[in-house]
């Protein structure tokens, strides 16, 4: 096969640099791959010298190739890097952040979305939607306050309802959990008495602490409850979030399998960096994308002892799902193919 242009000294000089383990990894780019890195292990060097070899040893244009990382600065860093060893094809290799990513499916696709008159919803935006939301409640509500800041929960409740988003929760399975979860707690281990103490003997339910835990649920639901109520008004305010983004283009996915398909048809090669952080809908986009293909040339890089965005709606559980998705081999240096 020729030498492609691709094939430059830098790139030449680069690969030279990885070691054995990354080596490994950037060789293997047919099929499932997995490699766990920690920081500082040149997770992003792997996936550019990974690019670069899929450039060179296949008739892969760069077009058909999707790199999908967490933050701007990711994707910056990816770019740059291939600049300097393939060139101005560097700009035509398709990197993104999830959001960016959905943002160009709704952009090329307008007409399926009929989102052309909403607009991002600004930080300031968002506070005063929330104070109207609580404004709203009911005095019987269990979130309802009259002394200190009646403002308290607008964290509590954005946190949450943005971790609705990110997991693809809707608000009857939250609902749903929060039953089972209450009917389970007379027969769970903590709220037994191991010794008497105040009423209770040894081995009685300590119902004194269901209450407490129950009370605690019931705001949970009354504030999951508010989700619908939220996203209405975002609605009749012509606004949306980027987590809605996500949700509209797995929507769209699930509703139109030809939108699907071109999307499928078009990425041959996939691949996720900082794969530990990404979120239950973020990880689902993914699966949508390579389920296309009986043995997908996907490649994940994640750290299964780091998780910067865990709180946000991260779930490591993604690595272990995927790890367990294929039947593979282990590779020396903790890749998996």
């Amino acid at each position: 096969m020729p030498v492609k242009h691709y094939q430059t000294e830098k790139y030449k000089e680069i690969y030279g640099g990885l070691n054995e383990q990354q080596r490994i990894a950037v060789d293997n780019i047919e099929g499932p791959v997995m490699v766990i890195a920690g920081p500082g292990t040149g997770k992003t060097q792997i996936l550019s010298a990974r690019i670069g070899k899929i450039l060179l040893e296949t008739d892969t244009l760069p077009e058909n190739i999707l790199c999908l990382t967490y933050t701007d600065a990711g994707v910056v860093a990816m770019r740059k890097r291939l600049l300097g060893f393939i060139g101005p094809d560097a700009y035509k290799v398709n990197i993104y952040t999830f959001h960016a990513f959905c943002n160009d499916v709704i952009q090329e696709n307008l007409s399926l979305f009929e989102k052309q008159s909403l607009d991002p919803i600004s930080d300031l935006e968002r506070i005063d939607m929330f104070r109207k939301l609580i404004d709203a409640f009911p005095k019987n509500h269990p979130l309802k306050r009259y002394r200190g800041d009646v403002y308290f929960e607008i964290t509590n409740l954005q946190q949450l309802f943005s971790t609705m988003k990110r997991e693809g929760w809707s608000s009857s399975y939250i609902t749903q959990k929060i039953d089972e979860y209450l009917a389970s707690l007379p027969t769970r281990d903590e709220y037994i008495a191991k010794r008497a103490t105040g009423s209770f003997k040894k081995g009685d339910v300590r119902t004194d602490k269901i209450a407490e835990e129950t009370e605690k649920m019931e705001k949970l639901r009354a504030a999951v409850n508010e989700f619908d109520n939220f996203q209405q008004m975002m609605q009749k305010a012509s606004r949306y979030d980027f987590d809605d983004m996500i949700n509209w283009v797995l929507k769209a996915f699930d509703e139109n399998p030809a939108l699907l398909s071109r999307y499928q048809e078009q990425f041959l090669y996939i691949l996720v960096d900082e794969y530990q952080d990404t979120s239950g809908t973020q990880n689902r986009l993914v699966e949508l994308l390579i389920n296309y293909w009986e043995k997908p040339n996907v490649f994940v890089v994640g750290d299964d002892d780091q998780s910067v965005y865990r709180f946000q709606g991260a779930n490591v559980e993604n690595m272990l799902a995927f790890a367990n998705s294929y039947k593979k081999r282990p590779v020396d240096g903790g890749a998996y193919q």
